[in-house]
């Protein structure tokens, strides 16, 4: 009994430890109760129970009737988030029906946390990730994954990115000293996260984007994490010891999604993109301000699959 109950500590201790250190970046509130982890790539409702009319535990009729709300929410949320500059998840799998019938399963049948027993009220947590099984599922295969050929911004919208930013420091234009990341730092652009964003330089090239990452280590880690800080300690389990600090200069694009960095700090994340495992691991934060639930394009739709975008 006594090597039971200290096996169950160690798991309740592993478990809490994974789940607090986990690499969350920016939380993002959707609607009531609703969540994006824009680091783990975790989405997660949240729905209050109410008491029974004794004032006692919960029915199992509202507890049901609870959480086909929480998922349904959790579909509408997921629905809702920007795959690139061109469109949602919504949009994309519009022309995927088979995708959009397994999207529905998946989030139907996601992790459950019901309310303990005998708890007067408590709630019902749902979650999914933008990782694995359902980015699988989501992200296009048109998208160009490692094609290694790097897109443009249209020629008419080059000649109207004269910015004036800071370039790396002269020593940098001898290597990538040892960079292991990337922290792009766009706080007060009002950029909007997206599982495919890219970044691109003044000269309308991309520096970094789907076109260097390979659409498995899309779907595990994400193109890009998003996060409200860029506090370096806080962001080592995703950019490494000693990341590249780069200053955004703009959004581009009508949904803000892109950004663009100056020439210098574009070209030395080509270079540092070339060596190491920073492309691999996706190593790449964008940090932009906090959003408050509806900003962006994370309204909770009422939807249902498929769905267009205008």
């Amino acid at each position: 009994m006594y090597s039971l109950r200290l096996v169950l500590m160690v798991a309740m201790v592993l478990t809490f430890s994974v789940r607090s250190f986990a690499f969350e970046g920016l939380v993002q509130p959707v609607g009531d109760g609703g969540t994006i982890a824009w680091g783990s790539g975790e989405v997660e409702v949240v729905r209050a129970l109410e008491h029974g009319e004794d004032g006692g535990e919960p029915s199992p009729l509202s507890v049901r009737m609870a959480v086909s709300q929480a998922r349904k929410q959790l579909l509408d949320i997921i629905l809702a988030v920007r795959i690139d500059a061109r469109g949602t998840v919504s949009a994309y799998l519009a022309e995927d029906e088979d995708a959009a019938a397994r999207v529905r399963g998946l989030v139907q049948n996601s992790p459950l946390k019901r309310p303990a027993v005998f708890d007067n009220g408590g709630e019902v947590r749902v979650t999914e990730r933008l990782r694995g099984a359902l980015a699988e599922l989501v992200l296009p295969t048109s998208i160009q994954f490692q094609s290694g050929i790097p897109p443009r911004m249209p020629t008419s919208m080059e000649g109207n990115l004269a910015f004036e930013g800071d370039g790396p420091p002269e020593e940098a234009g001898i290597g990538t000293r040892g960079y292991t990341g990337v922290i792009v730092d766009a706080r007060g652009l009002r950029a909007i996260p997206a599982m495919a964003p890219v970044i691109y330089g003044q000269d309308g090239v991309a520096a970094y984007g789907p076109f260097l990452v390979s659409r498995a280590n899309a779907i595990a880690r994400g193109v890009a994490a998003y996060a409200s800080t860029d506090d370096r300690a806080a962001l080592r389990e995703r950019v490494g010891d000693n990341p590249l600090v780069v200053r955004a200069l703009s959004t581009f694009g009508s949904w803000r999604t892109d950004l663009v960095v100056s020439s210098p700090m574009a070209r030395l994340i080509q270079a540092m993109m070339r060596v190491g495992d920073a492309v691999d691991q996706c190593r790449v934060v964008i940090v932009i301000d906090p959003l408050a639930s509806g900003h962006g394009a994370i309204p909770v739709p009422d939807t249902t699959l498929p769905q267009t975008e205008e």
